[in-house]
């Protein structure tokens, strides 16, 4: 089934909700796993290991150079272009999702979706990726995104060929009546990335009944 992320009018504390079908529901009946492994994502990277600016590679994998944006402290990373999660089996391309009519749009089967109105992945903030639990046709890019444990690596490669690891620091299956928007939307003290899928029981007038939060921090 298609997976949705619904948001409220206000995306600074915004919900996000994935749905099958695209149909409108929200998140968790209690939000405090989620808090807890947004604080825990949060810390910062071992001292000695600062984040380093990043620079233009022209031609590195086929990527081109783009224009440089400045940022307090160095240089801001390019859009994410592909993610990849060996232990999940995926290695696929990301693509922008924009907010439309309260809602993200909805990435096609086969590709992530790196919600553009937030953090770029490698930059202080949650950037927030999403990808589908399953397809008409068998599982989607994420299906096995939900077993994975703390500890596995996730890279995410940028339009100018920077590399930005993870690691797992836990997840958390959350309903969809109340989301925790707070503890998914925003800044962070360190770069963090949230992987968002469907989970739960599936039910094919009102979709799956939850979401799982996936958290990473910057290894």
């Amino acid at each position: 089934m298609l997976l949705a992320v619904l948001l409220p009018a206000v995306l600074a504390a915004a919900a996000v909700l994935l749905v099958a079908r695209e149909r409108e529901v929200a998140g968790p009946s209690d939000p405090q796993p989620a808090a807890a492994l947004a604080r825990l994502a949060e810390r910062s990277p071992a001292r000695g290991a600062p984040l380093r600016p990043l620079s233009a590679r022209p031609g590195r994998a086929a990527l081109g150079a783009e224009p440089l944006e400045s940022l307090q402290g160095g240089i801001r990373p390019a859009p994410p272009v592909r993610i990849a999660i060996p232990a999940a089996h995926v290695n696929a391309p990301v693509r922008p999702v924009r907010a439309q009519r309260k809602a993200l749009e909805v990435p096609d089967v086969g590709t992530a979706g790196w919600f553009s109105g937030g953090p770029r992945p490698g930059e202080h903030g949650r950037a927030i990726v999403i990808g589908h639990l399953d397809t008409r046709k068998g599982p989607g890019l994420f299906a096995r995104v939900p077993d994975l444990p703390p500890g596995t690596v996730v890279s995410v490669t940028d339009r100018r060929g920077g590399l930005h690891r993870y690691r797992v620091v836990g997840g958390a299956q959350v309903r969809k009546d109340r989301f925790p928007a707070k503890y998914v939307y925003g800044s962070a003290d360190a770069p963090v990335l949230v992987l968002i899928t469907c989970g739960g029981d599936f039910h094919p007038d009102t979709g799956y009944e939850d979401n799982v939060l996936l958290y990473a921090r910057a290894a």
